[in-house]
């Protein structure tokens, strides 16, 4: 019998646009209590987004940064995780 597939860890980038700054989230297997908090942010005006950083921090970090311009901050300084 095959065995159930587990999640691959990933990083999130989640990236305020408002004040040209990004951070990288996890290792995490469920990014649904960020994308709920980045709509959250979202509903009130800001201009917070998130996409996949792939799985080696360092080279998310690295790539975003070379490639949008924006200043790397600590985690969680730009949205918390909902947990509902």
């Amino acid at each position: 019998m095959p065995r159930p597939c587990r999640p691959v860890p990933f990083f999130l980038i989640v990236s305020d646009l408002d004040k040209g700054v990004f951070t990288v989230e996890g290792p995490m297997n469920d990014d649904m209590p960020w994308n709920k908090a980045v709509e959250r942010a979202q509903g009130v005006g800001r201009q917070v987004k998130c996409c996949n950083g792939g799985r080696n921090r360092d080279e998310a970090i690295s790539s975003f940064s070379r490639t949008y311009g924006l200043r790397f901050v600590e985690r969680g300084s730009i949205v918390q995780p909902t947990i509902d």
